[in-house]
């Protein structure tokens, strides 16, 4: 993926407070947005150049009495993944993590994020023979003896050396890749071993752009795909569904199971984009024909086009699938405020995206999800986003959010041309669900 931009908003040295505030979500009958301060919660964070308030935002603070006790959600997340570094103004960079987890933990300090709702588990580093099921293990030694070098000429912790197209390495980097591809089958253990219900890897370097034998755009092992075929292999769940909503097309995951009829890949992606791949026509081949399914956006597309898609295409793949399990890549650079990408999500949007994602996990696989952390490069933005995608896998619809709705078009696309074009290409069938939540925009009728 390009370079040319750097991160937006990179925090200073020293740390500041952020607020932030308990309000109301817009009800799902599509009511305007409105605000009722219930509490004030101080978030220890790294600051930004220009620190606002962040909101929480919630309709149903008081659901879920009387409700069984659910299991909790697994945050997985290693110090390791800070040493990777990469150089100066390179869009992926180690405090997209920093500032994500600060946030994170200061909402849990806080009681916003109730600690016993959240499994703190540290993630173990993923074998050679883990990492060789989706990767010719010839890669897998070519990142670990380039490491290696790099220690022999006495490389200081924070001297990055290319590596490959858009990736870089440093001492720290094999630790690290290894560590968030073994994040996932960290999460993997404790759902199947009955610890948490689902699992949030917060992980770097990520992973959807590295093929079987390539490391590209950031990414060194592809964390998804070794999620993937662990789930099959040490769990039996066979049927694998993978979701993926970052801006750019995960080319190394759908590359990987491109013949494979378990594993359904879904990618919604903006295209033309970094990598260059995602057509629409791309579906599959072999026992795999018909397993990916792709859906190609163009830039300013927002929640307008992206809810009937998940709604009206997603669901249908899910139906026919039944998965045994969900995978989410989880990549932020879709958010309207990402200095990479050209789409238009807010970060309530990714709300109600991850919560219909867990919605399907529910319906077949007893809640089997783990969001594995991709893309994403406002690092006001991720730090936002990671908090609300925990929260939506706690079960919570609140939102941590002061970057607010996208600014408005003059134009909107024919979503319903779009999901009918799908429906035709892949012959989907099925209920046609409602909309999670109307979405509203000013100088629309």
């Amino acid at each position: 993926m390009p370079t040319s931009k750097s991160p937006s908003k990179s925090p200073s040295k020293s740390p500041a407070t952020t607020t932030t505030t308990t309000t109301k979500r817009p009800k799902k009958t599509g009511e305007a947005r409105t605000t009722n301060a219930r509490a004030t919660a101080r978030a220890e964070a790294p600051s930004t150049e220009t620190p606002e308030a962040a909101t929480i935002a919630s309709a149903a603070d008081a659901a879920g009495e009387g409700e069984p006790q659910r299991l909790p959600t697994a945050l997985v997340y290693d110090e390791a993944f800070l040493d990777h570094h990469v150089p100066e103004d390179f869009p992926e960079t180690p405090d997209r993590l920093r500032m994500a987890i600060g946030m994170i933990e200061a909402l849990l300090a806080d009681g916003s994020l109730p600690q016993d709702q959240v499994l703190r588990l540290a993630p173990r580093a993923a074998t050679i023979e883990e990492l060789s099921t989706v990767h010719e293990r010839a890669h897998v030694e070519r990142l670990r003896m380039a490491v290696e070098s790099l220690m022999q000429q006495g490389a200081t912790p924070e001297t990055p050396r290319k590596f490959a197209s858009e990736v870089y390495i440093s001492t720290g980097s094999y630790t690290a890749a290894t560590r968030a591809a073994g994040a996932a089958l960290t999460a993997l253990d404790a759902i199947g071993e009955g610890r948490a219900r689902n699992a949030y890897a917060l992980v770097r370097p990520p992973g959807h752009h590295a093929t079987s034998d390539t490391a590209m755009g950031f990414c060194l092992f592809n964390n998804v795909a070794v999620a993937a075929r662990y789930a099959q292999q040490r769990w039996g769940w066979r049927k694998v569904l993978i979701v993926d909503y970052d801006v750019h097309h995960g080319n190394g995951t759908q590359d990987i199971f491109y013949e494979d009829g378990e594993v359904v890949y879904f990618s919604t992606h903006q295209s033309p984009l970094y990598p260059g791949t995602g057509a629409s026509t791309e579906t599959g081949a072999g026992e795999g024909l018909g397993a990916t399914i792709n859906v190609p956006l163009p830039a300013g597309s927002g929640w307008s086009v992206f809810d009937p898609i998940f709604r009206q295409v997603l669901w249908p793949v899910a139906d026919r699938l039944k998965p045994d399990v969900v995978l989410l890549s989880a990549g932020f650079d879709a958010h309207w405020c990402d200095p990479l990408g050209g789409l238009m999500l807010c970060t309530a949007d990714f709300s109600d995206l991850t919560l219909e994602v867990q919605e399907i996990a529910d319906r077949y696989c007893d809640g089997r999800l783990v969001a594995v952390q991709e893309g994403g490069y406002n690092l006001d933005a991720v730090a936002q986003c990671a908090s609300t995608v925990l929260f939506a896998l706690t079960g919570s619809d609140k939102v941590v959010d002061n970057l607010g709705l996208p600014p408005p078009l003059n134009y909107r696309w024919n979503e319903e041309a779009i999901v009918q074009a799908l429906y035709d290409l892949h012959d989907l069938t099925g209920y046609r669900r409602k909309p999670r939540r109307i979405q509203v925009r000013p100088g629309w009728e």
